[in-house]
């Protein structure tokens, strides 16, 4: 289904303003905010936070997602010229010109941007995706109890697509050439903007056998096994697709070794690659392609008496993903131990108080949360169980603040986060950046400041929410909730499609008839038509109720919904009718 963009775009901004302009006055935060379940629901909140993966779409297909604001964007990538390739050698260049029919461009279309800006990087999109698998396979029906498999593999394969289609094979099946990065730092120089709009150049940079990044590509090669796992039983032939890709890849980074920065400085990749090579081994294994890796913890923090970890699982070091995944499949006490030393080592996940510290902190409290759950080994009443529950309800507005650092969830949440596309106007959230988990507090006094230039706590990536997926699904088959609940914030969230149906080609049309004899929905003045004028009428309804006045409602249809209240959601529905016009 294709989203009439402009218009719907324009009807949004309109509503916004209107609607940041009540809240204005009465004192409450926005008109969208829908009161979620009393306790912490965490298969609400986990599908909700694919939602973030929908609004950081990249390329040609942003039109028709689930997401009503954003639209295509970047389409140029489509036609990136090999002139403007960095990395690439006059062999490399003249086998992607014969592979693409002579053409002198190349189509890096599609993917995900990486964070609040609009830049797209292979590792992390790679990273994303091996944990979003992660989660899936270790959590086994959790995604089906929250209700969002389907959009789970949408995010996953769209993902993919993308990976492999930066990725050159020649004849004989082998990688020759990946484009790893597309734009650079100059996309942080730009006036603050949505991505609909921009045009400036976007240079590729490519990974080659004479100079590659073995982390980058052995990240890719877990996201497409992983990708493949999630789909061998819905579209085997896709899942084989994803394999055949990946076995490439590998061969690529353990032939061609090397650590090429090509992501401008922005993620500083300075050490090994060996974790990465080695967590792609373990997604090959589980597809039944080749054997469990070797590498074994031998000392605390230290694999095969050479390599060592003392860090977190994130995009640049992967060796707690690896143990946590090992310790799954084999129930070798060593991944256990040490799980326990690298835990410990930063803090570990207590009952009582919240481990932050620093930049984009809610990311890796969640990796400390998906190790303690791996070693909690299913008991509910672990303290490693009951200390990532603690963790991840701190997130979700058990903390100082009563806010939930998960957008869209709870009652109160940041609203200034760091996100062009969201946040155009640096003044608080255009649209509600439905289930972003920005870095958040950074540290356990819940220091937190509400401002779009503090991005070390109000950004948002695509890293933060895979990890969140980690934790959180692992508590969804610990500790349960009701998947229902988000069907009410999606049915009242004018940002959401509603009818939307994940995996499925053809979207329903929302049906728009109506008969003679019926009011016309949504037409709070009864002036024939709905425009912005009803959003206002019903908005100064609502603030003179507040504020207990004596309102005529003899000559206005303010109860929209008819649900015999007029209330915010009546305000809601208006948006609503509006954005599917």
């Amino acid at each position: 289904m294709k989203k009439i963009v402009g218009l719907k775009k324009a009807m949004a901004s309109l509503v916004s303003a209107a609607t940041l302009f009540s809240c204005t006055i009465t004192g409450v935060m926005n008109f969208s905010t829908v009161t979620a379940a009393d306790g912490v629901n965490y298969a609400e909140a986990l599908a909700m936070s694919l939602y973030f993966f929908d609004a950081n779409e990249c390329g040609t297909e942003v039109d028709d997602n689930c997401l009503t604001w954003r639209g295509n964007c970047h389409t140029y990538d489509a036609q990136a010229s090999l002139d403007n390739a960095v990395g690439l050698g006059a062999s490399e260049k003249a086998m992607i010109k014969e592979a693409n029919g002579g053409s002198n461009t190349v189509d890096v279309s599609g993917g995900y941007h990486d964070a609040g800006d609009h830049v797209k990087f292979n590792l992390t999109m790679g990273f994303a995706a091996s944990s979003l698998a992660m989660s899936y396979y270790m959590n086994p029906g959790a995604y089906e109890k929250a209700n969002c498999e389907a959009h789970l593999r949408e995010v996953l394969k769209k993902t993919c697509d993308y990976l492999m289609k930066t990725t050159y094979l020649d004849a004989s099946g082998n990688v020759y050439a990946v484009c790893g990065t597309v734009s650079n730092r100059s996309d942080h120089d730009l006036d603050w903007g949505i991505p609909e709009n921009q045009t400036y150049n976007r240079p590729t940079y490519w990974l080659t056998a004479s100079d590659n990044n073995s982390a980058t590509t052995a990240e890719m090669v877990s996201a497409l096994a992983g990708t493949a796992y999630v789909f061998k039983d819905t579209n085997p032939d896709y899942s084989k697709q994803c394999l055949k890709y990946a076995n490439a890849l590998y061969k690529f980074a353990s032939t061609y070794t090397g650590m090429k920065d090509i992501n401008d400085g922005m993620y500083t990749l300075d050490d090994t690659y060996v974790d990465e090579l080695a967590l792609a081994q373990v997604w090959l294994y589980i597809n039944g392609e080749g054997s469990l890796p070797t590498y074994k913890p031998t000392a605390d923090g230290c694999y095969n008496g050479q390599y060592y970890d003392y860090h977190l699982y994130c995009w640049g070091k992967v060796w707690s993903g690896y143990a946590t995944l090992m310790y799954y499949i084999t129930g070798d006490q060593a991944y256990a131990k040490e799980m326990q030393f690298e835990l410990n080592n930063k803090g570990g996940v207590p009952t009582n108080s919240y481990n932050a510290a620093g930049w984009g902190a809610s990311r890796y409290n969640c990796a400390l949360q998906m190790v303690a759950l791996g070693l909690a080994k299913g008991d509910a009443n672990s303290t490693y169980a009951l200390g990532a529950k603690f963790q991840t309800d701190y997130l979700l507005g058990n903390n100082q603040k009563s806010t939930s650092f998960l957008i869209g969830y709870g009652n109160t949440w940041p609203q200034q986060v760091h996100h062009r596309a969201a946040n155009p106007l640096k003044t608080g959230m255009s649209h509600v950046l439905y289930g972003s988990l920005v870095g958040g507090p950074t540290d356990s006094n819940c220091t937190y400041t509400d401002y779009w230039e503090a991005y070390e706590s109000t950004e948002p990536a695509l890293d933060y929410n895979a990890c969140f997926a980690l934790a959180c699904a692992g508590l969804v088959n610990l500790y349960g909730g009701d998947a229902s609940e988000l069907d009410d914030i999606i049915k009242n969230a004018p940002e959401i499609d509603e009818n939307y149906k994940f995996g499925d080609e053809e979207q329903p049309q929302p049906s728009t008839e109506t008969t003679d004899d019926e009011k016309v929905k949504g037409d709070v003045n009864n002036d024939g038509v709905v425009n912005v004028s009803d959003v206002v009428y019903l908005g100064r309804y609502l603030i003179k109720a507040e504020l207990t006045e004596d309102i005529d409602t003899s000559n206005f249809n303010y109860d929209v919904n008819d649900d015999g209240k007029i209330n915010v959601f009546d305000l809601v529905t208006v948006r609503r009718i509006l954005l599917d016009r």
